[in-house]
């Protein structure tokens, strides 16, 4: 099998099994509201900010250090190194891994008194710190199999999370939710840190066996472990700044919907149906994007690192060109159908209204949203983490700034101007820099200008076919996102937006040797 049928298959396994694990999390979201009320929603989301945190500082960056310095190795015929380079990173995550646990652990009582308010939640946060080390060592087995295409067996370590995590959580809930609302939390918590040891150690039973492969006498030289530092540190440090300003970015969203004259009950219902009803529906589809950034990452890093670099730049652009015509295409449709077809989905999921016009209203931003995932993916695996680093941080200090002058002045319109007006700018940076620095060019009359034309057409005949029917959201939702989808399909092809080139690539990646 080729490389590149590898990566087609890889991606479309890991997307398949992305978007199946974003629907499990959504109906067990469901199953754990129920459970413990929306007061215990929002002490576990206030428990899981820090949470996040803190794995930011036990793992950030360790998982684009191994893939980058494996596929280096492998792109050099350096079996030694492969082995020398895994294991440094393993150092790197132990070491980052077991301080922030340490630190979460000595500093949980300070956590939960100051920064939640509940002195109780104490023992969630000893409880997640045990979960540090292994979360921090698994990102570097992950790496490593992303780095050697053998990524299915990271995208079932997911499966395998996941679900452990439901069984493990729903256990605990039967015991401890009638105890009260900060037991209910640990119930959660628990089910998280005995996934994520049993995930690891599911991972490493996998890599023992792997790594045998590569057990071969080298004499080329191996990366130093400055080279890991060099690739993780500038992520972490960025990753750890970046939620430092989006905690302060949450925090700043209700006070200046409050300024704005609306109520405390009232400026959370809102903030809370953009951010947590109408973004991960728009987000949903991202699943794809997401995947095809993680995987293209180890493609990037191996064609860079080739001797033949003028062969090598000239796959570089080629990649470049496809993958951000394709992330346009698909992003351009589903912005399309979002546009058209809002109101079922928000109706469907959450039975708002509201989530339904918010979804209406920032679905034209979409295109910009799955564009940015797949540039920065290229971006880091052509080593420009440094450069994706200082425009987060950008990014977030520019979404405070608007934040505090829009929303007193226009409420939560203010918000959404301010996700429109910082998104565009982080990608208007990133896709700059991607293009400057490996000359590709879009195709913008091919890439932008068709796939709205055809967009427009298939929802355009899709809303005549369906509207009139008055059917229910689901019949909606299912049927008509359905035929908008191979209605832009077909006039993608009609119009050559995507062209017989098009397709003979798609066969090229697909096909056996």
């Amino acid at each position: 099998m080729s490389r590149l049928s590898k990566f087609v298959k890889s991606a479309l396994l890991l997307g398949a099994v992305s978007v199946f694990m974003r629907t499990v999390s959504v109906v067990f979201n469901a199953y754990v509201a129920s459970n413990i009320g929306a007061g215990g929603m929002g002490l576990f989301s206030l428990i899981m900010s820090v949470y996040v945190f803190a794995v930011t500082l036990a793992g950030s960056g360790i998982n684009l250090a191994v893939t980058r310095l494996v596929t280096e190795a492998m792109a050099k015929n350096c079996d030694g190194g492969i082995i020398r380079a895994v294991k440094k990173c393993v150092v790197y995550a132990l070491c980052f891994g077991g301080g922030a646990a340490v630190l979460l652990f000595a500093f949980s009582g300070v956590l939960a008194e100051k920064a939640i308010g509940e002195p109780e939640v104490s023992m969630c946060f000893r409880a997640l710190s045990a979960a540090l080390p292994f979360i921090a060592v698994s990102n570097v087995f992950s790496g490593y199999f992303y780095a050697v295409r053998r990524s299915a067996k990271s995208a079932l370590s997911g499966v395998f999370e996941q679900f452990v995590k439901i069984a493990v959580t729903v256990f605990f809930l039967g015991r401890l939710c009638p105890l009260g609302t900060e037991y209910a939390c640990l119930a959660l918590v628990l089910g998280m840190s005995i996934s994520e040891g049993l995930s690891f150690s599911y991972l490493l039973l996998f890599y023992l066996a792997d790594r045998k492969k590569h057990l071969h006498p080298s004499l080329c030289d191996s990366s130093s472990c400055g080279n890991v530092v060099a690739i993780a540190l500038p992520i972490m440090l960025s990753s750890c700044l970046r939620s430092g300003l989006v905690a302060i970015e949450h925090m700043l969203i209700p006070r200046g919907l409050e300024k704005f004259g609306a109520g405390r009950a009232e400026s959370l219902s809102a903030y809370g149906t953009v951010s947590g009803m109408a973004m991960p529906v728009l987000l949903f589809p991202s699943a794809l994007c997401a995947v095809f950034s993680s995987l293209i990452i180890p493609e990037l890093s191996e064609l860079s690192a080739r001797s033949d670099k003028i062969k090598g730049d000239k796959e570089i652009c080629y990649m470049v060109k496809r993958a951000c015509g394709a992330a346009l295409i698909f992003g351009i449709g589903t912005a399309g159908m979002f546009i058209c077809l809002s109101e079922p989905p928000g109706l469907l999921i959450y039975k708002s209204a509201d989530a339904a016009k918010y979804i209406g209203l920032i679905a034209p931003l979409v295109p910009l949203m799955y564009l940015d995932m797949t540039v920065d993916g290229m971006l880091k695996g052509l080593g420009q983490q440094l450069y994706c680093m200082r425009v987060n941080i950008l990014d977030a200090a520019v979404s405070i700034l608007l934040i505090s002058l829009l929303l007193p002045e226009w409420g939560i319109t203010g918000y959404i101007a301010c996700i429109y007006i910082t998104e565009t700018m982080n990608v208007a940076l990133s896709a700059g820099r991607l293009l400057h620095i490996t000359g590709a060019r879009l195709m913008i009359g091919r890439r932008v200008v068709m796939p709205l034309v055809c967009i427009a057409g298939a929802c355009s005949v899709s809303t005549l076919i369906i509207f009139p029917m008055n059917p229910s959201p689901l019949f909606s939702a299912i049927f008509g996102i359905g035929l908008c989808a191979v209605l832009y399909l077909f006039f993608l092809f009609a119009t050559s937006a995507l062209s017989p080139e098009d397709a003979r690539w798609i066969k090229k990646l697909t096909s056996l040797r």
